[in-house]
């Protein structure tokens, strides 16, 4: 019976040890900044938050009269991609897949396209008009434009997506 205290106080000694031990530090994550892009041939050089928001929740914006503007997102899982989704259209990436199932279920819009790489994304929305999409400032090259945002360039510290 004492061997058999011993050890569940020794068991329990352990377990409290471990429990009792310091969590190991957790690393922040490296704040991401995007950019909000479109085609050279898309005359606006400037969205508000409100139109950006409603572009990728699939509702009407046009660039031109008669011209939409075409939303590209990139995959799901990546930091760009959950980033965008938690500061544009207010979810969580848990949570934009149910919200895009109840838009369809009401008849009310369609995603964006998402295609599989952040390259391809950049790479399609230099080449089609009113294509607009978010991305990392690395991949920005020939034949796209950098958007303000409510009048707030990238470089400004109230942008979007800041430093």
């Amino acid at each position: 019976m004492t061997r058999n205290i011993t050890i569940l106080s020794l068991s329990a000694a352990l377990i409290f040890a471990a429990l009792a031990r310091e969590a190991p530090p957790v690393r922040a994550q490296p704040r991401r900044h995007l950019l909000v892009i479109v085609s050279n041939a898309v005359e606006t050089s400037d969205l508000s938050f409100a139109t950006l928001r409603r572009i990728f929740a699939g509702g009407p914006a046009e660039y031109r009269p008669g011209k939409r503007f075409v939303p590209i997102n990139h995959p799901i899982g990546t930091a760009e991609r959950a980033l965008f989704d938690r500061t544009v259209m207010g979810l969580a990436p848990e949570d934009v897949g149910r919200y895009w199932v109840d838009q369809r279920i009401r008849g009310t819009a369609l995603p964006p396209r998402t295609l599989p790489s952040a390259d391809l994304v950049v790479r399609v929305v230099a080449s089609l008009p009113g294509a607009i999409t978010y991305t990392d400032p690395k991949l920005i090259g020939p034949g796209l434009k950098v958007l303000t945002i409510d009048n707030k360039a990238p470089s400004d510290p109230n942008y979007l997506f800041p430093r």
